[in-house]
């Protein structure tokens, strides 16, 4: 009996020491409890500012623009080079804004420069500054044959990026400047055309 007892004691010795006690698991396999999800804010933009012009701080040839008699321009340009009868669709000034229920204007041309015409009344619509015959001026900017994007750009340099790239369906670059009056958005602007960076024309431009 001693002698079984003998051989079992290293057995029974050896299972007692075999279940050791479980084992603290390292901090780095611990894993860590859920935490809330932060919503992602996406980074807010400040809005673009507005360049805007209003209607008293332009003036071509240095008075502002107004319409004329059909007589009184003849007098000054003589008869149009070309006439496109009742081509004034929409966006007229005489025929929508003051004599709404009139017949379609037509639009009087002397090389690019264009006037608009209706009932012996004449306005300006284009002008074209490389003939030496025009020049604009908004507020300080000068607009002539020697009017570069760049000049533009000092004193509208967030208008003057539509220019950066080429205009739709024509050559050269364009910009345009907003009409406002009294500090309030108006419909219209004055649209800027340039070729290689130089001043071409000057459009009073109005949606339809």
């Amino acid at each position: 009996m001693m002698h079984r007892l003998s051989i079992l004691t290293p057995i029974l010795f050896c299972l007692a020491a075999c279940q050791s006690t479980p084992t603290t698991p390292d901090n780095a396999s611990i894993a860590a409890p859920d935490q809330p999800t932060q919503p992602t804010v996406a980074p807010t933009t400040a809005p673009a500012q507005s360049e805007s012009i209003e209607w008293n701080m332009i003036t071509v040839n240095g008075a502002p623009r107004e319409e004329l008699t059909t007589q009184l321009l003849e007098q000054q340009l003589g008869r149009p080079d070309s006439i496109a009868k009742g081509a004034v669709e929409c966006g007229g000034v005489l025929d929508n804004l003051n004599k709404p229920d009139s017949q379609a204007g037509d639009f009087w041309y002397y090389g690019n420069t264009m006037y608009e015409v209706s009932s012996g009344q004449a306005i300006l619509d284009v002008f074209d500054v490389t003939t030496g015959k025009f020049q604009g001026k908004v507020g300080q900017l000068v607009l002539n044959d020697q009017t570069t994007l760049e000049d533009v750009r000092r004193f509208f340099p967030l208008s003057a990026r539509q220019a950066d790239r080429p205009a739709t369906g024509r050559s050269g670059e364009e910009m345009s400047l907003s009409f406002s009056y009294k500090g309030k958005p108006t419909e219209g602007a004055l649209s800027l055309t340039f070729k290689k960076g130089l001043l071409q024309e000057v459009e009073f431009f109005y949606p339809c």
